[in-house]
């Protein structure tokens, strides 16, 4: 096993995609790491951030920092675009150090080739929505694609990487203006992937995989055309040989 790596999981996935936190961290060991978990997980201060609440996000980034120093770890690894924005970008921003933070895609496409995938599987035809926090603030849009190529066919959104339109969760959107946020989501599914033909939509933010299982919902509604919106990590986990149930 290689170094420790904490797991951290962000409040969105704890609160409403507490299912997938298994799987996260039982793919991380797949990958090789020996993931460690805390007992008590502080938000990551993102929502105090977005809102202006520099004062208290740094008082959260601080306590967040010594409890990581604690967990003596190598890495941090979370799903969440949000968290990986601000504990790569931010912290050290406020001048604290911790250890080193990786998204989940970045890590999963560094070990691809350790994980063992069922024989004999089928390639979905899958398109992939890039979370604002990851892309155009995180500079990440390869490593998911990466991953994904390898277990599907990858079909790029018609407004895709850079241009890529949110799903309308970003900003705290989703917390004051809940309406309107979901008609973001709606807006992209039905502009950028329903022309795509595709059934499955991956994404590797919590908050997208939220808005738009909600947007995909309405839009089905009104087209009879499902399309399920899946987490990226956790559909990588489901296509491996030997998983636990």
């Amino acid at each position: 096993m290689r170094n420790s790596i904490l797991y951290f999981a962000g409040c969105t996935t704890r609160a409403r995609f507490s299912e997938d936190i298994e799987s996260h961290i039982d793919l991380l060991r797949k990958l090789g790491f020996n993931p460690k978990v805390l007992d008590d997980e502080w938000c990551c201060g993102d929502p105090l951030i977005l809102v202006g609440d520099e004062d208290n996000a740094k008082s959260v980034a601080r306590r967040n920092a010594r409890v990581f120093a604690s967990a003596k770890v190598d890495l941090i690894a979370t799903e969440c675009a949000g968290c990986y924005r601000v504990l790569a970008f931010e912290y050290p921003e406020f001048g604290l150090k911790i250890p080193k933070v990786k998204h989940m895609s970045q890590l999963i496409a560094e070990n691809i080739d350790k994980l063992k995938f069922k024989d004999g599987m089928e390639k979905d035809k899958v398109a992939y929505h890039d979370p604002c926090e990851l892309g155009r603030l995180g500079g990440e849009y390869e490593a998911p694609r990466k991953v994904l190529a390898k277990v599907g066919q990858l079909v790029e959104p018609l407004a895709t990487k850079v241009e890529s339109r949110c799903c309308g969760a970003g900003g705290a959107m989703f917390a004051v203006e809940p309406e309107f946020s979901i008609k973001m989501a709606e807006n992209r599914i039905k502009k950028d992937v329903e022309p795509l033909g595709v059934t499955k939509l991956v994404t590797a933010c919590p908050s997208c995989l939220f808005n738009l299982t909600v947007g995909a919902s309405r839009r089905e509604a009104e087209t009879n055309k499902p399309i399920e919106v899946l987490d990226l990590s956790t559909y990588i986990y489901g296509k491996l040989k030997e998983v636990k149930r």
